[in-house]
């Protein structure tokens, strides 16, 4: 037989209790609260409603898909025509000059001391630069 004490109950009677309460607790809670039907149906055609509305809204999703790659691919060849016009025949050529330029320039401007760097941009605005 198993030591009740050792359990934390000083007598039997204490531990029949115990086990008493746990018992009427899961009674309690296996029983089901009855369900009205009236809601019940009034909450089936609601999630049939929002389901169907979700329906609506993916296919307007994709119809709004469909419509933006149409018109980023009628865009494309005017927009390249475009880039062409601007930058000639070799862009990444004048892109890759500018960011050198712009290295160098970040190069020098960190060997300048502190107070020449503050009044340089300053003198940029004056001249209209920036």
């Amino acid at each position: 037989m198993t030591d009740i004490r050792a359990r934390g109950f000083n007598t039997k009677a204490e531990l029949d209790e115990y086990l008493a309460d746990i018992e009427a607790a899961e009674t309690e809670a296996a029983t089901v609260p009855r369900v009205d039907v009236a809601v019940e149906k009034g909450e089936a055609v609601e999630l049939a409603r929002l389901q169907e509305d979700l329906t609506l809204l993916r296919r307007h999703l994709a119809l709004l898909r469909e419509q933006a790659k149409t018109a980023i691919s009628a865009r494309a060849p005017r927009m390249d025509a475009s880039t062409q016009r601007q930058f000639g025949n070799y862009p990444w050529l004048k892109l890759a000059g500018i960011i050198a330029v712009t290295f160098l320039v970040a190069r020098r401007l960190r060997w300048l001391p502190h107070s020449e760097r503050t009044t340089m941009p300053l003198s940029l605005l004056r001249f209209g630069w920036v």
